[in-house]
């Protein structure tokens, strides 16, 4: 569909594209433009972040060298070393400049190592792998306050430990304000993403009957599958609904 779409511009606009080899093509100016992975700058070596001029594209963004932090971590904060991040929608909405207000620095999501602790931290110590918010995570070194990192057991690698955050805080501070007792239902939109999965985990943890919304039949297939057969309901059509 891509190609096609392509294509079909490039002929409006009387270029010679054919579309043939290319799924994915960027027409700027009369000029074509394709994707493609390139080697990072050798030069780039030791602790290094994600940095961008401005906001607009995701193409924007470069690998520049990161300072080693010179001071000691604030009292209630930890500086980590970064080994994994998470990307939320946010980030990408921030990278793009379409977030509302300012967003700071892309990148929340983490899991790391904590390399100093500040005073009053009881719960964390350095060399403990934990996840939660960084600020500025996408880079080698972050900081966060302490009081929203968690420590983590071999149990969890760092690139799953990074998917965890904000799908699990969101779910959980939903369901703390909507307070189902044990037993109730609780009917959850957009069944299939990430926070919905989570919640569906979250419900059963809790002991109430989810059921879900979701849109196309392999979406309900999905569910069935993973216990909710016979409650989904269609959040697109009537038969994707007859499906559910």
């Amino acid at each position: 569909a891509g190609a096609a779409g392509s294509t079909a511009a490039a002929a409006l606009l009387g270029l010679g594209y054919s579309g043939a080899t290319e799924p994915e093509v960027a027409i700027t100016c009369g000029a074509l433009h394709v994707p493609r992975l390139a080697e990072a700058a050798g030069s780039v070596s030791g602790p290094v972040r994600m940095h961008f001029d401005a906001r607009g594209a995701v193409s924007n963004l470069r690998v520049v060298p990161q300072a080693e932090q010179s001071s000691a971590p604030a009292g209630g904060d930890v500086e980590l070393r970064v080994r994994a991040v998470g990307l939320n929608f946010r980030d990408v909405l921030n990278v793009l400049g379409v977030y509302p207000g300012d967003p700071g620095p892309p990148g929340a999501d983490c899991a790391a190592i904590v390399s100093a602790v500040g005073s009053g931290i009881s719960h964390l110590k350095v060399g403990d792998a934990a996840l939660g918010h960084g600020l500025a995570a996408l880079a080698s070194i972050s900081k966060s306050d302490a009081r929203i990192m968690a420590a983590i057991s071999n149990s969890l690698t760092f690139e799953q430990a990074c998917t965890l955050p904000t799908t699990w805080m969101t779910v959980h501070m939903s369901l703390l304000a909507a307070r189902p007792a044990s037993g109730h239902d609780v009917l959850l939109h957009a069944g299939a993403g990430g926070v919905g999965l989570a919640s569906q985990e979250y419900c059963h943890f809790i002991g109430n009957r989810a059921m879900a919304n979701v849109g196309r039949p392999y979406k309900h297939f999905y569910l069935h599958k993973m216990g909710l057969a016979g409650r989904t309901l269609s959040s697109r059509d009537g038969s994707a609904f007859a499906l559910g």
